[in-house]
């Protein structure tokens, strides 16, 4: 959009930063460090911000010998070129890592090939990079905050030196940046427009812009646009909407890397299809959904993929090459009752990966009536079973190469069954381009002034992705990105400001819980260890007793994690106790739980002491 010297202003900073993910927070922090005042923004409320960080592994990447890493990553991005100089920046920033955490961070990292222990809280890995095959690729390495992952513990990190440098960050959460503000005659980026609270906001940034609104998981159209599928279901945060992408094409931005995409699922690329607006499951070593009396078949209803394949973030191997299962809108896990037992057994056990498997399960007493339900034509569903009986009785899968040992004949005897499935994203790489200084270039590849990018929006993977690498650009390219537009020299001309914004924070106002009301015997108690962070309860107890226990605040993720925030309050005043189990799939939650309730109760507790 753009802008001239009777452009009305609401409010003026040095540094816009837009996206308070792993890549902004990391922007704001190093710009507000080298003295600029900075505006944080993100679409998402309280408690949601964080992008895919929050959501991630927390493994950074890194390396230990600078030629090796360069030559693996040669290899991931063959055949495609890449900008040499920009990659040499990343992976520049991939040998430091562990300075950077000890310089930047106050930690020294929990290095993975160095302090990895039986017993740490980790993914078992048999290989840490994905292409062990590859030159170079023995160097790889990740870089953690401690011994767990899946925990959020780095996003805590980003995010608490955000708040450690309040007084020159302000943050504006559920306000959604709308465009980019471009001076007409000069070309240069002079600030955003902002929706905050159904009021447009023109911002004006002295020395920049920066833009980390990560990619476009959550948008259909870009979805159908640039990937070619109709519907791709998100595993990270559900405000990745692509907006950065729409506001720097606005301001004549080009764009890399559109169609690559990365994915997971409980086979590969492919997880249990949720309602709209829904989260994924990730489940990892679910083999119940691999092995035995089950595949899983297209819109045609025959299989497309060998089911039990080891995959690099959704990719398989495809004739000498990595490449995602094709999206299909009409997938389905299919087995027999045997299986179906297996999965029951698990419920019984308490092993069940996936708390509302049941609720979607679809049963039939024939392969024709299950074909219906299915909406798939019944005598492809009918051969594919024929077929992969055959295959399992002589012990060779024909058509995929499943291993022999993971097939076992249907049992026609009894009910069929089937789950929807969904192709899943779990995030996209595509985005303006930018250079080794973090700055966007336009179709003509020069810089676009003061405008500046970080993070998953237009992300360096050009093809086979190596994990760790988004949280790694996050973190070096957007300290560059802070650092740089934060050195600029402010834009000099005057400006007409119509009102002058108080400050806000809303993630200081968010922490508040000063004004909570306390009734007698009843205690506050927090645990900053939840996925989402801040877990607030509100605890009654007297006579040594769990009378009640409140959860005023969480922010834990959807599905799983809720369910925990539902049982587990229950069954620690059933048991007196917090001593209970934790759900599956859900410790961290329920570990945040057990500390938040435990210090409400030695609140209480010191309270009968008179202490």
């Amino acid at each position: 959009m753009k802008i001239n010297e009777k452009t009305k202003w609401n409010g003026v900073y040095d540094v816009v930063v837009l996206g308070f993910g792993g890549a902004g927070g990391t922007a704001a922090r190093f710009a507000a460090e080298n003295g600029a005042q900075v505006l944080l923004v993100d679409a998402a409320p309280y408690g949601h911000e964080g992008g895919n960080t929050r959501y991630s592994a927390q493994h950074v990447a890194m390396a230990h010998d600078r030629k090796k890493i360069a030559e693996y990553y040669e290899q991931l991005a063959a055949p495609y070129n890449f900008d040499q100089k920009t990659m040499a920046a990343y992976l520049d920033g991939f040998v430091n890592m562990p300075q950077y955490f000890k310089k930047y961070f106050g930690i020294d990292p929990f290095i993975w090939s160095r302090d990895n222990q039986p017993g740490d809280h980790l993914a078992k890995k048999k290989n840490l990079c994905e292409y062990p095959e590859y030159r170079g690729s023995d160097t790889f390495d990740f870089a953690l905050v401690h011994n767990q992952d899946f925990d959020a513990e780095l996003w805590k990190v980003i995010r608490a030196q955000v708040v450690t440098n309040a007084a020159n960050i302000d943050v504006w959460l559920n306000s959604k940046a709308e465009h980019l503000l471009q001076d007409e005659a000069t070309g240069e980026i002079a600030g955003v427009v902002i929706n905050r609270n159904k009021k447009q906001y023109y911002i004006h940034a002295r020395k920049g812009v920066i833009v980390a609104t990560g990619g476009f998981e959550n948008n259909k159209q870009m979805q159908q646009d640039y990937l070619h599928v109709t519907k791709l279901t998100p595993l990270g945060t559900l405000y990745n909407k692509g907006d950065g992408i729409k506001m720097t094409a606005e301001v004549g931005a080009k764009m890399w890397h559109m169609s690559n995409y990365e994915s997971l699922g409980i086979v590969p690329s492919y997880v249990i299809a949720e309602g709209e607006n829904e989260r994924g499951r990730q489940v990892s070593g679910w083999q119940n959904v691999k092995s035995g009396a089950i595949f899983v078949v297209a819109d045609d209803g025959t299989r497309f993929m060998r089911e039990d394949a080891k995959f690099r973030h959704g990719h398989i191997a495809e004739h000498g090459d990595y490449l995602l299962p094709h999206a299909y809108d009409n997938a389905w896990l299919v087995f027999d009752n045997q299986q179906y037992q297996k999965f029951v057994l698990e419920q019984k056990q308490g092993k069940l990966k996936y708390g509302k498997f049941f609720d979607k399960v679809v049963s039939a007493s024939s392969l024709t009536q299950l074909a219906q339900k299915m909406n798939v034509p019944a005598a492809n569903l009918e051969n594919t079973v024929s077929q992969f009986n055959e295959f399992a009785t002589n012990g060779k899968d024909l058509e995929f190469g499943r291993a022999p040992e993971s097939m076992t004949s249907f049992d026609l005897k009894d009910d069929v069954h089937a789950v929807k499935l969904a192709p899943a994203v779990l995030n996209t790489q595509g985005g303006p381009e930018h250079d080794e200084f973090a700055r966007v270039l336009d179709v003509n590849d020069q810089p676009i002034k003061r405008l500046y990018t970080a993070g998953e929006l237009g992300g360096m993977c050009v093809n086979c992705y190596q994990g760790g690498g988004n949280l790694a650009e996050c973190l070096i390219f957007g300290k560059i990105a802070g650092e740089n537009a934060a050195k600029l020299e402010p834009i000099e001309d005057s400006i007409n400001l119509t009102e002058k914004l108080p400050r806000i924070n809303d993630l200081l106002d968010g922490e508040k819980d000063d004004q909570i009301e306390l009734g007698q015997n009843q205690f506050l108690g927090s645990s900053e260890a939840g996925i989402g962070g801040r877990i607030l309860v509100r605890v009654t107890y007297f006579d040594n007793k769990i009378k009640k226990i409140e959860v005023l605040e969480n922010h834990e993720t959807e599905g799983i994690g809720a369910v925990a925030i539902d049982r587990i309050p229950q069954e620690m005043v059933s048991n007196n106790s917090t001593d209970v189990d934790a759900v599956s799939g859900a410790s961290t939650t329920t570990n945040a739980l057990k500390e938040a309730v435990n210090a409400a109760i030695k609140k209480a507790q010191n309270s009968s002491k008179g202490e």
